[in-house]
């Protein structure tokens, strides 16, 4: 097995999340899995599902997207540190 890598999340919904906020945000913000934890919350009480997103389900995936911006707006999501 090969060793763990503290940058790569281990669930793969974290795996995918940690990429949508690439795509999505444009290294606007930098979430913790406990944030993670939190935006899939919010999906599944929208009516998402996981198994869709992972078969390719695109309204699934916009819904994502939408929960992803709401929480950096919000600051529900930690943006990203900006040093002078």
């Amino acid at each position: 097995m090969a060793g763990l890598d503290p940058k790569t999340p281990l669930r793969a919904d974290h795996r995918f999340l940690k990429k949508l906020v690439d795509l999505t945000l444009k290294g606007k913000a930098d979430p913790t899995p406990e944030q993670f934890n939190r935006v899939s919350r919010v999906f599944y009480k929208l009516g998402g599902s996981w198994e869709r997103v992972f078969k390719g389900s695109v309204d699934d995936i916009e819904m994502l997207k939408k929960v992803l911006k709401v929480g950096l707006k919000s600051g529900y999501l930690k943006p990203k540190d900006h040093w002078s």
